[in-house]
């Protein structure tokens, strides 16, 4: 099962890759529709989310996870059951 706070600590690895407060975060967050997430902002959010679930992104889940919904599902379905510590 997947800790409760995911989308609280999808959006603290998104305030800190795109150097915004997360209250600046929108449950609606979408590439190119929130300030710094354009296509680097987008593989450096990758490489954060990577390391903060402990897990490993495919290039085609890559394309795919553009919204903040689209990465809570996968998430939701691949991160393990805890944070890495």
């Amino acid at each position: 099962m997947v800790w409760q706070y995911m989308r609280d600590d999808i959006k603290q690895v998104m305030a800190q890759v795109f150097r915004l407060p997360v209250d600046q975060i929108p449950d609606t967050a979408k590439i190119n529709n929130l300030l710094n997430w354009d296509s680097l902002g987008h593989i450096q959010l990758m490489l954060a989310l990577e390391d903060r679930f402990g897990l490993r992104i495919s290039a085609e889940n890559i394309l795919k996870l553009q919204s903040l919904e689209a990465i809570e599902q996968f998430l939701a379905q691949t991160a393990p059951a805890a944070p890495p510590a």
